[in-house]
């Protein structure tokens, strides 16, 4: 009996040992699975925190649109590698005896040419300005340098959204007792072959190459105008350089039919009255006609009936007509 409760007790102790080894490995193993299972916790978390970081970011980035003001500077680059000057919207209209400035220039030919010009108030060399050369009529001739202002100068300024004030203006001023060409204005068109250019004339070209020399100028836009005696300089200086002008407004003047062909590539807007009674309407018809059969389409003319040899006063007061010039370019 002694020797079976020693096994009872033997075997009963056994158990308890086995049980107390069993219970502790379960404990081990539960915090190892706890130790296992953090880690994996806490990673994604870290993902899922970074990646929004990354691409909330990136949107920052897209302030590169801001920079859109490129268009400003977008204007078309010509022969002098700079700009076109970009218009002033705040411009104030001018009184032209005052912003033009008074000069005299000193031609080969011996003349001392009066003159006035104007630059633009925000001038900078920078920009390659448009340069026009503008040819007044009979009754402005002298040397008070001031009577040139008078005609067409006020309608081209006369609105402040004119792209006459981002160019540059010249005024000459032809002697009294001479003229532009040396030609009878009653005869309307006359030979260029037969009239050499006078003296008045070619001072002006001289003075157009000095400014051109002296300021920024962009010579792909050089434009002339003029009225009456300055209409008939107008064609002149087109048929002795018809490579030189962009674009010309002669008005009331004449020409010569038989140099019609060399001006078939240049944008040309001409006027005349049916009833002026100094410089016959018939030479402008003429000159028209024939630069259109020659293959010309760049050439327009503007007839009217009620202005008689004052044709120039509506007819230099349309900012089209202005936009039209200004847009023209050699090239």
């Amino acid at each position: 009996m002694k020797k079976l409760s020693l096994i009872i007790v033997f075997v009963a102790l056994f158990c308890v040992i086995l049980t107390a080894v069993s219970c502790g490995e379960s404990t081990t193993t539960t915090a190892e699975t706890t130790v296992a299972t953090t880690p994996a916790a806490t990673t994604p978390a870290k993902v899922t925190t970074t990646v929004p970081v990354v691409t909330t970011t990136a949107p920052v980035t897209t302030t590169a649109p801001v920079t859109t003001t490129a268009p400003v500077t977008t204007t078309v680059i010509l022969s002098t590698g700079k700009p076109d000057p970009v218009a002033n919207p705040d411009q104030k209209t001018l009184d032209p005896k005052t912003a033009f400035e008074a000069k005299v220039f000193n031609a080969s030919n011996g003349l001392d040419l009066p003159y006035r010009i104007f630059i633009p108030e925000d001038y900078s060399e920078d920009y390659a300005y448009p340069v026009v050369l503008v040819l007044h009529g009979a009754g402005e001739r002298g040397t008070d340098n001031t009577n040139q202002l008078n005609n067409l100068i006020p309608n081209l300024f006369n609105r402040k959204n004119s792209p006459f004030y981002q160019a540059i203006v010249i005024c000459p001023q032809c002697p009294a007792n001479s003229q532009w060409v040396n030609t009878p204005w009653a005869n309307g068109n006359y030979s260029v072959d037969k009239t050499p250019i006078s003296k008045p004339l070619q001072a002006a070209v001289e003075l157009l190459d000095s400014v051109i020399e002296n300021y920024s100028i962009n010579t792909n836009r050089q434009y002339v105008t003029g009225l009456s005696m300055g209409g008939f300089g107008t064609w002149d200086l087109l048929m002795r350089y018809p490579d030189r002008f962009a674009a010309a407004i002669p008005y009331c003047g004449g020409a010569d039919t038989t140099k019609a062909e060399s001006l078939v590539n240049v944008p040309i807007h001409t006027f005349h009255d049916t009833t002026d009674p100094t410089v016959p309407c018939a030479g402008t018809r003429a000159m028209v006609e024939a630069i259109k059969a020659a293959g010309g389409t760049l050439i327009e003319y503007t007839e009217t009936k009620t202005y008689g040899h004052n044709v120039w006063s509506p007819g230099s007061r349309s900012l089209a007509l202005f936009n039209w010039l200004y847009e023209q370019r050699k090239g």
